[in-house]
């Protein structure tokens, strides 16, 4: 068999391509989309560092994972802070108040009346000791006229009652006037020192009192009075 003469000159003729089969040509361009097609996000992050040393997606997911994470962690933390500070407030608050609340209630006083004061009357000893205590007070007594007595030593004027009579004075120490007249003349004799017991006493001060006996006369009582009182007016006029 001859050659074509094309065929020396171009070389021999392509061989016509044959047609593929639909279902093959389908199988092949899934396949191929499968694997042009990029992929999901989850499985990028999963793959390791390439071999160049840059990180791969695993560190970067983990790391923002990390980042959202961080903040929740501080949040929980201040919560859990505040509520074990409210507990321990509202104890301490609860252990203020429980002596107040079981403290026993003080009982109101009642009011009772005192009992009336009881008087009893003095026993005639009790009489006694209170004349004894008695304020050294001259009895009073109608002084009636008087007449006017100068006492030269004391350079001083009075006015004696002229019951007391015909009346003279001595002051034997410059300070006791002592009286002699018909009145202290008249005391019994078992109160016959009296009759020269009675008179005046010139203080430190410039003052007068009453000068007399420190006994009492039992056989004269009524004149022991009456002289004192008599006396006591006497020593007021002295001037």
């Amino acid at each position: 068999m001859s050659k074509d003469p094309f065929e020396e000159l171009f070389g021999p003729a392509e061989e016509e391509p044959q047609p593929v089969p639909a279902r093959e040509r389908l199988a092949y361009e899934q396949a191929e989309r499968v694997r042009t097609s990029p992929l999901p996000a989850a499985e990028r992050s999963a793959t390791p560092p390439n071999r160049d040393g840059a990180a791969g997606g695993r560190d970067t997911a983990e790391s923002d994972r990390a980042n959202k994470v961080k903040p929740w962690i501080i949040v929980g933390i201040i919560t859990v802070v505040a509520l074990i500070a409210s507990i321990v407030i509202l104890n301490l608050a609860r252990a203020g108040d429980s002596p107040a609340e079981t403290a026993t209630p003080t009982p109101t006083p009642t009011q009772t009346s005192a009992p009336a004061p009881t008087t009893t009357s003095p026993t005639p000893t009790e009489e006694a000791d209170d004349e004894e205590d008695a304020p050294d007070t001259a009895p009073s007594v109608e002084v009636g006229p008087t007449n006017t007595m100068p006492i030269g030593p004391w350079n001083a004027t009075s006015e004696l009652s002229q019951r007391f009579g015909q009346t003279s004075f001595a002051i034997p120490d410059g300070v006791n006037l002592v009286l002699t007249n018909d009145l202290l003349n008249s005391f019994p004799d078992s109160c016959a020192a009296m009759r020269q017991a009675w008179g005046a006493t010139k203080l430190a001060d410039g003052t007068y009192e009453v000068l007399k006996p420190e006994t009492r006369c039992e056989a004269a009582p009524e004149l022991y009075d009456e002289v004192w009182g008599l006396l006591d007016a006497w020593v007021k006029t002295i001037t």
